[in-house]
């Protein structure tokens, strides 16, 4: 087992990285809630394959579920107050506990309704594939999305803790594995050199390597909690990965994947990256079989001033200069439309 600590102003809570760490759940819940109805919400693809299960292993507590749709599509304002109403006609009271039991679509939905109804109530996140286990479990990041854009309606809520057992992922088809992969060497890019050679090894996703991922992203959001300076970096390969993953209708960690090849060339046309970087991080992402084809980045350069990142007309893309040296730099609309964007053509 592993155990990670994020340490925020407000509202501090553990991470815990564990083989089988489902079965322990009830002993983890009896620490920390003393209330006797528990909510999980998940979705038609993980049900099947946890539900009756948690239901055998949290015997101190009367668990109820609300399922929702497997994918992307869920996290709409349709399924938010459709979850809303079922959530209410079960008598869901303020202080009563909410399980997000999925994937990254799941955790940021539950997150948000943890947010919003009756002003806040209590939720814990069980991430069961890669993606999540990697990045969107931790942080405190919810949303859903709308007209078009992704998570550009959401609100910061903490976990009170997040159990990431490994084991789940024996059960992840192949297309999330590598969609979680994504986001696992994003993090290596960013903020662990050591990590990204020992991927090059392509090896098994153990505690160590959860752990390992999980510290570059704890280190940032507890240096920034709102998303105003440092925790931007972690948007690395987003602001152009969002535009394609909705276009394309791709997994997210590929789009991001693409999305990071597309910002290393702007960032080499700027001459702000070095050349090399591009070549290793192909290399990288062919040996976990994740497509490296991309459009040209400055086809979409425009469309990312309607990202949700935008504040105020300015726009501020994440750079790295080489692996583990990641920055941010800002452009006005007026030069992402006709000043860099001409100089690189």
């Amino acid at each position: 087992m592993k155990k990670l600590r994020m340490n925020l102003a407000d509202s501090s809570y553990d991470i815990i990285i564990e083989e089988n760490g489902l079965y322990h759940l009830n002993e983890y819940l009896l620490n920390i809630y003393t209330n006797k109805n528990i909510y999980i919400i998940t979705d038609t693809n993980v049900f099947p394959l946890y539900g009756h299960k948690l239901k055998r292993i949290l015997t101190s507590f009367d668990v109820k579920f609300v399922i929702v749709d497997a994918g992307e599509k869920s996290k709409s304002f349709l399924t938010y107050q459709n979850v809303l109403q079922q959530l209410v006609d079960l008598n869901i009271r303020r202080d009563e506990m909410l399980i997000a039991l999925g994937g990254g679509v799941v955790g940021d939905l539950t997150g948000f309704i943890a947010a919003t109804l009756y002003r806040g109530l209590p939720f814990i996140q069980i991430p069961t594939s890669l993606l999540s286990q990697m990045d969107s479990s931790i942080g405190g990041k919810t949303g859903i999305d709308f007209y078009g854009r992704k998570n550009i309606v959401g609100a910061f809520k903490q976990p009170q803790f997040v159990l990431i057992d490994p084991t789940t992922l024996t059960t992840l088809p192949e297309i999330e594995f590598k969609s979680g992969m994504g986001e696992l060497i994003k993090h290596a890019c960013i903020g662990d050199k050591v990590l990204l050679e020992k991927l090059m090894l392509k090896p098994l996703i153990t505690e160590e390597i959860i752990e390992a991922s999980l510290k570059v992203k704890k280190g940032v959001v507890e240096l920034d909690p709102f998303d105003k300076k440092e925790r931007m970096y972690l948007n690395f390969g987003h602001t152009f990965g969002h535009i394609i993953e909705l276009e394309q209708n791709l997994k997210h960690g590929i789009a991001v994947s693409k999305g990071m090849l597309m910002a290393i060339k702007f960032g080499i046309d700027l001459g702000i990256t070095k050349v090399e970087t591009f070549n290793k991080l192909m290399q990288i992402l062919k040996i976990y079989d994740i497509d490296t084809s991309i459009p040209d980045y400055r086809q979409y350069v425009t469309k990312t001033i309607y990202d949700k990142k935008n504040l105020a007309g300015k726009l501020r893309f994440i750079f790295i200069t080489d692996f583990g040296d990641v920055f941010s730099k800002e452009f006005s609309e007026e030069e992402l439309v006709h000043g860099c964007i001409n100089q690189t053509i």
